[in-house]
Order: C-alpha cells, then structure tokens, then sequence
C-alpha cells in the first residue's frame, strides 16, 4: 500500500546528553498542545546525537536522567491521539559509542578520530558498528508501535574516513591501497563511488532489518531530498523525501522544493522553530514559518516543524507557549492550503539541469590546487539561476541529469549551470531535444571536461554552442560590451562579470575565449579591463578590480540555431557574476534573453516584485496559481529602480478558456481580459500568501 505523507508534521530534535540534572516531559501538557497545533504527525527521538537512548535498552546506551521509559510514553500517547508517529535514530554520531569502541571511529588521513558537528563519528564501512545500529533499532521496532523511522546523520566526513575498515574493503574492490596523498583526481572519484554505495548499504541493512520485523514502516532519512549530495540513488527506497529549510533561508528551501519535486516523490522539509538553525532555543516569527510552509505547499510538498522541550530547570519538561503559538497559526495556514497543494501537478516551462555525477567529480577535482577555487561552482551557480528564475517569475524546477528525452520535451528551456562534464548519452538528449524545437542554455565550463577531469581540447557540445574554445582570459574580471540591440536599452555602460566565488581581489573563473561557428551570432562581446591588478606592489585601479577598457573580438552571449531550437552559451561566468553582485542589470538581460530572445514562456507571464515568489499548478478544475511574498534571500538586494510592477500582472495560456479567476482563501474575485491568446488579470497587492484559482 503507497505511503501518504501527512502535511502538518511536529518533529522533536531533542538531543539530551547523559549528563544533566534530569530530562523530563510533563505529558499532559505536550500532547494537550500538539492536540491544539492540529499535527497530524509526529518525529520524536529514541537515540540522539550525543549517543544515548529515550528507551531503555539491552543493545545501545540508556539515557539515565530520564524518568522511566520517555520514548514509551510518547509513543503510545501518540498513537492514542490519532497521530502518526515516527521514530528518529541519529546513526552515526555518539559520545557515548566514544567512550566504548573508539575502534569504530571515522578516521582523517593524519590518523586521527574525527569530529562531524562537534561530535564523534563514527564509520558505517565497519561491520560490527552496523551490526549495533541495525540491531538497535530492530529492538526498537519490535518493542514499539512505531509507524516508520527516520534517519538522521548517515554520512561520511568530509575529511574521511581512511579506517581499516575503508582501507580494507576500498582495496579489495578497487584494487588499490587507500592511501589519499598520492590519489588523483579518477582514484578521488573511486573513493567517492566507494563512500556513496557503502552510505546506501548501511542504511538498507538497517531497514532491512526492521522490515524483517515489521514489513509496513515508513522510511526516510536526512538528505534523501538534498541536492547537495553526490548519489543519483540515494532517494530510491525512502517513502518521502526529506531535506533541511533553516529560516529565513528561503532561496535554500525553494530549491529543495523544486528538487525534490524533479524526484517525483512526496517531501517535507525539516524547519527549526528556531532563528536561524537547531538549538537556538529563540523562537523565530509565524510569518517566517508560514512563508516557509506556503514554498513546500506550492510544490505540494510539507513542512515538518521542530519543538525542543526545556530538559531541566525551572521551566522543565516544557515547551514555551510562544513555540506551540507559533505552531498552531502555521498549521491553521497550512490546513486552510491544503486542498489546493496535496495531489496537484506543476506546471513548469523551465527545467534547470542537476547532476550528482557533476558534484561528485568536482569534489574529486577540488582535491587539486589547479581547481579547488571550483569547490562552489556548481551549487553556487543553482543558487544564481535559481535567484534569477524566482526574480523574474518564471515556473521552474530542478531535474536530474538522467531525466528521459521525452520528458525534456515537456519543458520549453533547459538551463546547463554548471555542468563541467556531459556524457555522450546526455550529449545526445540534448541534440535530440535542440533539433525537436527546444530552447537551451549552457555556462561557462559546462561540457569542457571529460568524465576524469582533465579539460577537453573544445566543448562536447561545441555544435549547439556555435563556438568553440580556444583559450582562457588572463584578466580576473570581463564585462559585457556591445550588446545587440535585440535586447533593448539595459545599460549605457558595459557590465561587469566577476565570479567571487573563488576570490575577491584577482577571481580564478576568467573568462573563455572563444570562436564563433557559421551561422553563431553574439549578442554581447567581451570587453577586458585596463590592467590586470596586482594588490600587492600597489599595480591596481582604485580599491577593487580595473575598470573597462578594450572591447575584444571574443563573443560575450552566443545565440546560436540547431535544427527546429535555439541556444544561448555564455563563455563568462555569467551565473556565478550574478552570485557575487545580485546586479539588477544582469538580472534585466537574463529576463529579456529568456523572454524576448528565447520567447520563453508560452505558457505563463507573470510580473511583480522580486519578493513575490510565484508558482503554478494544475488539476482538473483548472489551475491554482501560489503567490508568497518572501524577503531578505529571495528578494534583490537592490531596490528595483527599473520597474516595481505593483499591482501584480498575471497572463497565461492554459490552452483551454479560462472561466474564471479568484482567491482561493478570500474569496476575492479579479477581471479577465482576454486578447484570443492571452487571458490576464491584474492583483491589487500581497501581504503573504494568495491561491489563485483559474477555472476551466
């Protein structure tokens, strides 16, 4: 029978140590208050991070300050009050374990323990600390009636881990001795493939496990739903997707969402209640956590909202009003939302291309002094594009590299941010899906790295493109010159392109310069600064980089045509200068490229604000336009003196007649005008949220 994930979800990340006074919860009064929140689920912790129990235990450690069986009680007031519950293991982390079996450790390459999150680490290549975890938590699922499990903290040091463990079943596989100071950036990557599979192996024995004793449990765990990871598999036998939305980063949780939406699972996301990130123990606003609930809900997803009890003290066993406040006004919100979020599918026309492969060979590249300033790029450059998309209103989402050619075709743009390695078989798709008709757009070093990352003589997608390489700027900083006047009047002075992300003063990301193809056409020209700046003898122009000075016959923008479709190649690091900057010009010639040039949308146009994050999806009555207004990470961080489009304009092309335009949660109905194409309808203003329904 499938899962359904529940959409207002309490989770207690309460990691209590064996150390203090006592730690306690006063029981009537949690579940009174959960009663009143209307969660319908509930995470709660057996095992923590510092490495001891909320059960007693013949296998793992007991908590020894708490009063009788805390894990117990909670779980069965909890499914008395109707609510699912879950049970939360922290697999990896443990002072406890510290102190017992140090031997399971994960290692540095100086031989040393390591520390993950300020605590030990311990590694999941060694069979008797999987056997412990495993077998502990199929204790746990015999004794209890618990409904599924979490898993939080399965991963790898980013130091680590070279234990005899690692070093011996790394060598039986690969052949070779697990010795880091002499690897390359392939033998970097078998070390990387290595860590992924045995990642996987240790959660799957787990769930093994516990199925064996209770085949209907719920799984996910931390990361599943997180587009930093280098697994193209990890998602697979998780029933939901599960990732992490720190308030108030909602640029982070909008591509979390959009990521896990691409996986085509059931999400939620694991927000602290408090300001900023876990153990704050300061509340942050209701409207931060309802901006945060309307982002998951206008992906259909949920939020899963955390809530620590005082351990001890005066105020002991209790969680402060002002948290369940807080809490029970999100979920009102998300209750009110719900009908129009669960069971509901996008309706996107740009699909932003994420490659585990990619993030993984650049971990293994970034190993090297040539390429380490790369470390961010890729994530960095997603951020951009997503900042960009958010700011500019188009309908969007974060598809895996591995995605069909058939569901490419679904989209109207594909964007490439920072794909430094594409394979033959991508390669393919993505001719196939140029020639159909389709609109693409590709930076900087994407395609100009083989699988090893070693760089190409040319780019492997030179031929859509319409330029190939010939050498790399020896300027830190470009600017964009010349501009077709296809793109309207942006700017009368050249724009600056500087990739920070590898450095303030002299940036390693210069520019490529490249060559047109027959038929290729720039839209803007590479113009190089008066110098290159030396900080240290005093050679530099005012206080930061040159400023400009000669235009070069190097092509800034391609344009280029391949069968039925279009191609926009940037040769500067475009999306990582906006990264750095924010700048409203880059932003307006990004809009104008996509819109004018590309003619992307067909479908939907939509202009506000910066701040209003705009998505639409679809069901069989029609359409449901979100619209959330979010500050600080989504907004510019300049003040819009270009346009700040108040009211808001909504146009789209449904490709049936829409009937009629309102809001779903006032009542407020809008006028439709309609030119036989286009229907539009004009918002006065947003506070926080609106649903738009658009009847069919």
């Amino acid at each position: 029978m499938a899962y359904h994930l529940k959409p207002r979800m309490l989770f207690c990340d309460w990691h209590m140590p064996n150390f203090l006074p006592e730690v306690k919860i006063e029981y009537d009064e949690y579940f009174e208050q959960i009663k009143r929140t209307g969660a319908q689920s509930l995470i709660f912790q057996v095992k923590t991070a510092h490495g001891a129990a909320f059960a007693p235990t013949d296998i793992g450690i007991t908590n020894q300050t708490m009063h009788g069986d805390l894990f117990g009680e909670i779980c069965h007031r909890a499914k008395a009050a109707g609510l699912e519950f879950i049970a939360y293991y922290n697999m990896i982390l443990s002072w406890e374990l510290h102190r017992l079996h140090p031997e399971w450790e994960q290692i540095g390459r100086d031989g040393k323990p390591l520390r993950m999150y300020l605590y030990p680490c311990f590694c999941m290549s060694g069979d008797a600390f999987r056997d412990h975890v495993s077998a502990h938590m199929a204790e746990v699922t015999a004794r209890y009636p618990i409904d599924g499990w979490f898993l939080d903290l399965q991963y790898f040091s980013p130091e680590g881990c070279f234990c005899p463990a690692c070093a011996t079943k790394f060598s039986a596989r690969f052949g070779y001795a697990l010795q880091p100071d002499e690897f390359t950036t392939s033998q970097w990557l078998d070390l990387y493939t290595y860590q992924v599979d045995t990642r996987e192996q240790f959660i799957h024995f787990a769930q093994d496990r516990c199925n064996a004793e209770r085949p209907d449990l719920s799984w996910s765990w931390n990361g599943s739903g997180s587009r930093a990871g280098i697994s193209d598999t990890l998602h697979e036998r998780a029933d939901y997707l599960s990732t992490e939305a720190h308030p108030p980063g909602y640029l982070s949780a909008q591509l979390a969402t959009r990521y896990c939406q691409g996986l085509g699972k059931q999400f939620t996301l694991f927000m602290p209640e408090s300001q900023g990130s876990w153990g704050d123990w300061t509340v942050t606003t209701p409207e931060t956590t309802k901006g945060l609930s309307a982002v998951a809900l206008a992906h259909a997803g949920s939020l899963n909202i955390n809530h620590v009890p005082y351990p001890c003290g005066d105020y002991g066993g209790r969680v402060p009003q002002i948290v369940w406040d807080t809490i029970r006004e999100t979920f009102d919100f998300v209750a009110r939302c719900e009908p129009y979020s669960q069971h509901k599918q996008p309706v996107h026309s740009v699909a932003v291309i994420h490659s585990a492969s990619n993030a993984k060979l650049l971990r293994a590249m970034t190993r090297e002094p040539q390429y380490e300033h790369l470390r961010e790029a890729a994530a960095g450059s997603e951020d951009a594009v997503a900042q960009l998309l958010i700011e500019t209103h188009a309908q969007w989402e974060l598809r895996p590299d591995w995605l069909s050619l058939e569901e490419m075709r679904q989209y109207e743009l594909l964007i490439l941010p920072y794909l430094p390695h594409i394979s033959d078989d991508l390669a393919d798709r993505l001719r196939a899906y140029v020639q159909g008709g389709g609109r693409l757009i590709a930076d900087y070093h994407t395609s100009l790295f083989d699988a090893e990352g070693h760089m190409r003589g040319n780019f492997a997608l030179a031929d859509l493109f319409g330029a190939d390489y010939q050498s790399t700027s020896e300027f830190s900083v470009s600017y964009l010159d010349g501009l077709d006047e296809a793109l309207g009047d942006l700017s009368d002075m050249p724009l600056l392109v500087k990739d920070e992300a590898s450095g303030r003063l002299n940036p390693r990301n210069h520019a490529l310069q490249t060559c047109l193809r027959t038929g290729a056409r720039a839209l803007a020209w590479i113009m190089d600064p008066v110098i290159e700046s030396d900080f240290e003898t005093g050679y530099f122009v005012y206080h930061d980089h040159a400023p400009p000075a000669y235009r070069t016959d190097y092509p800034a923008i391609v344009l280029n045509s391949a069968g039925q479709g279009r191609v926009l190649y940037f040769p500067v690091p475009f999306f990582g200068g906006y990264a750095t900057k924010r700048s409203p010009f880059l932003r307006a010639l990004f809009h104008r490229l996509v819109q004018d040039i590309l003619g992307v949308s067909q479908r939907v146009r939509i202009e506000a604000p910066p701040s209003v994050s705009a998505s639409v999806s679809r069901d069989d009555e029609g359409w449901l336009v979100f619209l959330t207004h979010l500050q600080k990470f989504s907004d510019s961080m300049y003040l819009d003196s270009f346009h700040r489009p108040d009211p808001i304009s909504v146009a789209v092309n449904p490709g049936w007649q829409v009937q009629a335009a309102y809001d779903c949660l006032s009542g407020q109905r809008y006028s439709l005008r309609t030119d036989g194409v286009w229907t539009d309808f004009t918002i006065p203003g947003i506070r926080e949220t609106l649903i738009v329904r658009l009847e069919r």
